[in-house]
C-alpha cells in the first residue's frame, strides 16, 4: 500500500494561498478613485518632476550658501634648497584656519536667491501639474471604458433582438406573409451588427489595455470597472489657478530677477578675509613659536571686461522677454480652452435632452412599423430596419454624448489642475 503524503495538505495550502492574490485581482472592480491612485502612484511623469523639484532645491540652497562665510582649512610643507632664499625663503610650513565673506557685492546674491527660490516654487508646481494631467488621463481611458462596456451591452441587445426578427421573418416566408427578400435583408442586417458586435469587443479590449497601463498593467483586456452613474458639474475656477499659469508667474518673477543680478555685477564687490593659525619656514619652530592671526579686507571694481556684463544683461533681458511671452501665451491658450470645454460641456447636454426627447418617439415608430409588417400592412421590412437603427443609434448617440459631458470636465480640471 502507497504511503500518503504528510506535506499534501501543507502543499494544497499554500498552492491556494498563492492563488488567491490573482483570482482576487482578476474579479476585482476598480473605481475611479482607485485607478487615479494607482496610475499617480505609478507614472513616471511624477516622479521626474520631483526630481525636477530636487534639483532646483539644490539650486536655492547654492544660492542661499553665498550670504554665509567660506571656512576652510589649509595646509602647505615646501622646502626649495638652492633657490634664492630671497625669492623662495627656503620653504614654508603652513596650517590655517581661513574664512572669507562677501560684505557687499551691490544686491546680486540677494537677486540670484531670490531668482532661486522663484524658479523652485516653479518646479514645485510642475508636479501638481504632472498629477492633473495623470489625473485627466486615467480618468479619460476610466469614462471611456466605461463608454465601450455600454456600447458592447448595446450591440449585444441589438443582436439579440435581431436574431428574434430573423426567426420571426422565417417563420413569417414559411407562411407565406413575408418575401425572399425580406428574410435575406433582415439576415443582412443581423449579419452586419455580428459585425459591429466584434468591432465593439475589440474596443473594449483596447480601452481595457489604455487604462491598464496607466497604472503599470499591460496587455490586461478583462479590466472590470464600477459604472458611474449621472453627469458631474463643471469644476468652479479661474484661469489664475492652474499650475501651468501659476508656475509662469514664478518663471517670470525669477527671469526678472536674474536681470538685476546681472546689473549688480557692475557695482563694487567688497570682501573679508581673516586666516589663523601657524605660519613658518621649518616645523619645529613654526609650531612653538609662530601662531598668529590676519586679516584682509579687500574691494573690486570692474572697469573694462570686454563687453561681459553687458552680454550678461542682454541675455537676462532676453530671458525675461521669453518668460513674459510663455506667461501670456499660456494664459491666452487657458482661457480659450477654458471657454472652448464649457461649450463642449453645455453642447452635450443639449445633445442628451435631444436624445431623451427623441428615443420615445423612435420607439413608438419602430414599434409601430413593426406592427404594421406584422399585421400585413404596405409597409416594407427596409423601412422597418431603418426605423429599428434609428432606435437603436440613439442609445449609441446617448453614450457619446455622456462621454463627451465627462471628457469636458476633465479638461477643465486639467486646466485648473485639480487633482482629485
Amino acid at each position: 500500500m502507497a504511503l500518503r503524503n504528510p506535506y499534501a495538505p501543507v502543499m494544497l495550502f499554500l498552492s491556494a494561498l498563492f492563488a488567491l492574490p490573482a483570482a482576487a485581482w482578476g474579479g476585482e472592480v476598480l473605481t475611479l478613485p482607485q485607478a487615479i491612485s494607482r496610475a499617480l502612484a505609478y507614472a513616471p511623469a511624477v516622479s521626474a518632476a520631483i526630481a525636477t523639484t530636487d534639483l532646483s532645491s539644490g539650486k536655492l540652497t547654492e544660492a542661499r550658501s553665498a550670504f554665509y562665510p567660506d571656512i576652510s582649512g589649509a595646509g602647505e610643507y615646501n622646502q626649495a634648497p638652492g633657490y634664492d632664499q630671497r625669492i623662495s625663503n627656503r620653504g614654508l610650513t603652513l596650517a590655517q584656519l581661513q574664512a572669507t565673506y562677501t560684505v557687499y557685492d551691490g544686491g546680486r546674491r540677494e537677486a540670484q536667491e531670490r531668482a532661486a527660490r522663484y524658479a523652485e516654487q516653479a518646479a514645485r508646481l510642475g508636479i501638481q501639474a504632472a498629477q492633473a494631467q495623470i489625473v485627466f488621463d486615467t480618468t479619460l481611458a476610466y469614462f471611456d471604458l466605461m463608454r465601450s462596456d455600454g456600447m458592447l451591452g448595446e450591440h449585444e441587445k441589438r443582436l439579440a433582438r435581431l436574431n428574434t426578427y430573423v426567426s420571426i421573418v422565417e417563420a413569417l416566408q414559411r407562411n407565406g406573409r413575408a418575401i425572399a427578400n425580406d428574410v435575406l435583408r433582415v439576415r443582412t442586417t443581423r449579419d452586419q451588427e455580428q459585425l459591429a458586435l466584434a468591432a465593439a469587443r475589440e474596443m473594449r479590449a483596447h480601452t481595457s489595455i489604455v487604462l491598464g497601463s496607466l497604472m503599470g498593467l499591460f496587455g490586461r483586456t478583462d479590466l472590470q470597472i464600477a459604472n458611474v452613474r449621472g453627469l458631474p458639474s463643471m469644476p468652479v475656477g479661474e484661469v489664475g489657478q492652474s499650475p501651468a499659469l501659476r508656475a509662469a508667474q514664478r518663471q517670470v518673477a525669477s527671469a526678472k530677477l536674474a536681470v538685476q543680478a546681472a546689473r549688480a555685477e557692475r557695482y563694487p564687490t567688497f570682501k573679508l578675509a581673516l586666516t589663523s593659525g601657524y605660519e613658518g619656514v621649518d616645523p619645529p619652530q613654526t609650531f612653538s613659536d609662530h601662531l598668529g592671526a590676519s586679516y584682509d579686507g579687500a574691494v573690486s571694481l570692474p572697469i573694462f571686461d570686454g563687453g561681459l556684463i553687458t552680454s550678461h544683461i542682454q541675455q537676462a533681458r532676453a530671458a525675461a522677454h521669453a518668460a513674459i511671452a510663455n506667461q501670456r501665451q499660456i494664459e491666452l491658450q487657458l482661457k480659450r480652452d477654458l471657454a472652448d470645454t464649457n461649450t463642449h460641456y453645455r453642447s452635450a447636454l443639449q445633445q442628451l435632452a435631444v436624445v431623451a426627447n427623441s428615443k420615445p418617439t423612435a420607439d413608438d415608430a419602430f414599434n409601430l412599423d413593426w406592427a404594421r409588417f406584422l399585421g400585413g400592412g404596405s409597409l416594407t421590412l427596409f423601412e422597418v430596419l431603418d426605423a429599428f437603427q434609428q432606435a437603436e443609434n440613439l442609445h449609441l448617440t446617448r453614450l457619446d454624448e455622456e462621454f463627451a459631458a465627462r471628457q469636458a470636465v476633465a479638461q477643465a480640471g486639467l486646466l485648473l489642475g485639480i487633482t482629485q
